[in-house]
């Protein structure tokens, strides 16, 4: 920060925080304006007062992204709630989907499809909607609810359906273990890897990290080369 810019700050800084204080209005929520905001410049105007500029300035530009962030979700709250009704709609359908197979499993409409992968899938699902409910909850929470994430809580139980099912499939055929026991066959296990990897896409890069290690360490290998020492009798 150049010592004209610090100046600069110095004269107009209470006035950029005055403004920060309009926000109020737009803002309608007094009870996070009161936690988060006004914490923020009554710090921001004590560091001012103390002749900590860059200080000063650094805590304006922190709280003014947070009621700028506060707002923007407050404008795309309704989205959110869209949103929400719409998870619980995949849920419902789940359940539904759920209790129909598993009181009529001989069902001729679905009889051929009631296996364990497939209910690695539902589960891998299952834990796509349950990320997205929690997801929505927490962002609307913390006021940062961002609808650019749009298409992601709408695809997410799809994408945890192919996640469940394809980290299923890895442990199935044994290209990982779990705690050097590679008998992956009981399906319970199965279910919960299913639910953990559409529940968290970290979850299912570092299994397919993994995946990629083992299957290219010929990589790694350093070319063999001809021995040059000869034996001798």
């Amino acid at each position: 920060m150049t010592q004209s810019h610090e100046l600069t700050f110095e004269r107009n800084g209470q006035s950029l925080f005055d403004g920060l204080e309009g926000t109020k209005n737009v803002l309608r929520d007094p009870e996070y304006f009161a936690a988060v905001i006004d914490r923020g410049i009554a710090d921001g105007r004590a560091l001012l007062v103390a002749g900590k500029t860059a200080e000063a300035e650094q805590k304006y530009i922190e709280t003014k992204l947070l009621v700028e962030q506060a707002v923007a979700s407050n404008r795309a709250e309704p989205l959110a709630w869209k949103l929400f009704w719409l998870e619980l709609i995949y849920l419902i359908v789940l359940m539904l989907i759920g209790y129909l197979t598993y009181q009529r499993p001989s069902y001729w409409l679905w009889s051929k499809f009631v296996t364990v992968q497939a209910g690695t899938a539902w589960f891998g699902a299952l834990g796509g909607v349950t990320i997205g409910l929690f997801g929505l909850y927490t962002h609307i929470q913390a006021r940062n609810f961002d609808p650019k994430y749009l298409l992601w809580y709408i695809s997410k139980p799809v994408m945890g359906a192919i996640f469940g099912w394809f980290v299923c499939m890895v442990f199935f055929v044994g290209l990982l273990a779990i705690q050097n026991n590679s008998n992956t066959a009981n399906p319970s296990l199965l279910y919960v890897i299913a639910f953990l990897a559409g529940f968290s896409e970290r979850f299912t890069i570092k299994i397919v990290d993994r995946i990629m290690q083992l299957l290219t360490t010929w990589e790694d290998k350093p070319a063999e080369t001809p021995s040059t020492s000869t034996q001798t009798k």
